[in-house]
């Protein structure tokens, strides 16, 4: 088996996404304090170490937040981003976002 390489815990939860000057609605399908994934159909638009811009619907927030992150790992069904320099303030609501939800909602199977 291989040893997971992330640096933090993530969970299988879905959130909406848009990513800055791509059309359309994505879904975050996991997420940790570290980053995302997010699926998508068509992933030749993106490649590995390109930064992207996010705009993220946290079920706890009343506003979207917008946060920066770098593309990691692109798969078929979608790609692999790391934050950016998150600002204290959107660290602190994915921080509770994540907390608030992990006991709620199953680790994902290896």
């Amino acid at each position: 088996m291989d040893k997971d390489k992330r640096k933090t815990p993530r969970i299988d939860f879905y959130l909406p996404v848009v990513i800055k000057g791509h059309k359309g609605v994505r879904k975050v399908k996991d997420f940790s304090l570290g980053g995302v994934f997010i699926q998508i159909e068509d992933v030749s638009g993106f490649k590995q170490g390109d930064e992207i811009e996010l705009v993220i619907e946290l079920p706890h927030e009343k506003d979207a937040i917008e946060v920066r992150a770098r593309i990691m790992r692109v798969t078929s069904n979608g790609i692999g981003a790391e934050f950016v320099d998150l600002s204290p303030q959107h660290a602190m609501a994915l921080e509770f976002c994540f907390h608030l939800f992990k006991n709620t909602v199953p680790f994902p199977r290896r």
